[in-house]
Formats: structure tokens, C-alpha cells, sequence
């Protein structure tokens, strides 16, 4: 499942293209708390934060795990967001789909793109046989991201995860899955 070089994904307007040390300043932008509301994880508060998100990575890679992908426009190589799998498990041949995309290139269909692009390269080139991930109720956005990208909601996860948007009290999340004879 793992792959001796990091594959490049390809999409009519987008490459997902290796994570770089050169990112730092994109990546300490992205993880900021307006993109990270319905997130799990904390926004870095600092660039040492970031720096030491992109330290795993790049740990990942020298492992040969190649999961984490920057999102970059074609037309001009402008990074629009991420998306990896994450939870990768490959007993089970199944991985959780995750992005990230900057506010200011929300509502173009990049993250749906780059969705599709990643799940069809699970699946063909890395032997996935399930793809899920997980989204906040609250979260229209992606709800909306996820079903154009095919996935179909599994489950109503209720208390499941304390959001950024409210670490007082559990949230409820939606888990969406795909599997290789569900996409066209």
C-alpha cells in the first residue's frame, strides 16, 4: 500500500502535489480558526505549531506513508488548500479523507475536485477498498463537498467530538463512505 516515490494526483484544474518545508507560511495560513471551526485538531497559534505539523509529514515521507498533498492550481501554481488520508489502515485496506481549503478559494469546486481526484486514486493505485470521512452536522460546506465527490452519509455519529467551534460540548458528526464500485 505504501509507495517507493510520492505520486503526484492530477485533476482538470488542480495537482496535488508532495507537502514542502517551503509551505510553512501557506500552511501556518490554512490552519488558522476560520478554517478550522468544525475541526477536531487545534489551529496552530504559532509558526512553531506549523513547522512541527509539517515536521510529521515529512516524517510520514521518509517512511514512504505519502498521504498528505497540497492542493495547487494549474493555471498558476497558486495553493487554493490540503487533502490526505489520514487513519490509514491498511489491514482493513480503508483510510479517512480529509481538506482543507483557504477561505478566499472556497465555492470554485477545488475541494470537491481534489476529493475526487484523491478517491479514485485511493482506490485505483492504492487498493482501498473503503474511503470514509468524517464531517461536523454543522458543517454544510463540506456535507455538500462530500456528496458531490460521490460519498454517501453511513451514519449519524451523536457526542461524538469536541469542535473549534464550541470545545464545550460534544458534537454531533456525519460519517460518509465510498466504495471502488461507487465511483464512476
Amino acid at each position: 500500500m505504501f509507495k517507493k516515490s510520492f505520486p503526484t494526483v492530477k485533476t482538470e484544474r488542480l495537482i496535488l502535489r508532495k507537502v514542502k518545508p517551503e509551505d510553512i507560511v501557506f500552511y501556518s495560513a490554512l490552519s488558522k480558526a476560520e478554517t478550522s471551526l468544525y475541526e477536531f485538531w487545534e489551529p496552530h497559534k504559532t509558526l512553531a505549531d506549523t513547522q512541527r505539523f509539517l515536521e510529521d509529514i515529512f516524517a510520514r515521507y521518509s517512511l514512504g506513508q505519502y498521504y498528505d498533498w497540497t492542493i495547487e492550481r494549474i493555471e498558476d501554481g497558486e495553493q487554493v488548500g490540503m487533502i490526505n488520508f489520514h487513519d490509514v489502515f491498511p489491514l482493513h485496506s480503508r483510510a479517512d479523507l480529509g481538506f482543507w481549503i483557504v477561505r478566499r478559494f472556497r465555492n470554485n469546486g477545488y475541494a470537491t475536485e481534489a476529493a475526487k481526484g484523491l478517491i479514485e486514486y485511493g482506490f485505483n493505485s492504492l487498493g482501498f477498498e473503503r474511503i470514509q470521512s468524517h464531517c461536523a452536522v454543522e458543517n454544510a460546506a463540506s456535507v455538500r463537498v462530500l456528496e458531490k465527490a460521490g460519498m454517501k452519509r453511513e451514519a449519524l455519529l451523536e457526542k461524538y467530538v469536541r469542535l473549534n467551534v464550541d470545545k464545550t460540548k460534544l458534537s454531533d458528526v456525519y460519517l460518509y463512505t465510498v466504495f471502488p464500485d461507487q465511483i464512476p
